[in-house]
């Protein structure tokens, strides 16, 4: 019988403290265990730094990252015990991602990039307004 795979993205905080090397290993593990066990990945966020809102197993900083995977539910059951004995993972969320959620994330992220490019085009014509202005104060001030 074949499982039926669906959309999750999974969020995980590896403690901070550590190195750049470090993060990237647990990183990779989880990537190789996922592709192993029949997930596809879609996209790795590699969020990076922030401060906890509040100490976590003594910690205060963790690296967020997010993956973005089409996997059966056996799967992300798996993963999510391996993130539980995992000292290093402070926290875990794995959200199913329906086909109605993915839409409005895909609208909302072609809105932001256009929101996005707006504000660079008129940041762009305000500093050719400001460029051409000091031009004519610059002639004015010559004769």
């Amino acid at each position: 019988m074949d499982k039926v795979k669906r959309n999750y993205e999974i969020y995980i905080i590896v403690d901070g403290n550590f190195d750049d090397a470090a993060i990237d290993g647990i990183t990779t593990k989880y990537e190789n265990f996922m592709k192993k066990n029949g997930a596809e990945i879609l996209n790795i966020d590699k969020i990076g730094r922030r401060r906890l809102a509040y100490p976590i197993k003594k910690k205060v900083n963790g690296f967020y990252t997010c993956f973005e995977v089409v996997a059966p539910s056996d799967v992300v059951g798996k993963l999510e015990k391996n993130f539980r004995i995992d000292e290093n993972i402070l926290r875990h969320l794995a959200i199913h991602m329906s086909k109605v959620d993915l839409r409005e994330k895909q609208d909302y992220l072609k809105k932001k990039a256009l929101n996005l490019a707006r504000l660079e085009a008129e940041k762009a014509s305000e500093e050719n307004k400001n460029a051409a202005t000091v031009q004519e104060t610059a002639v004015k001030t010559e004769q």
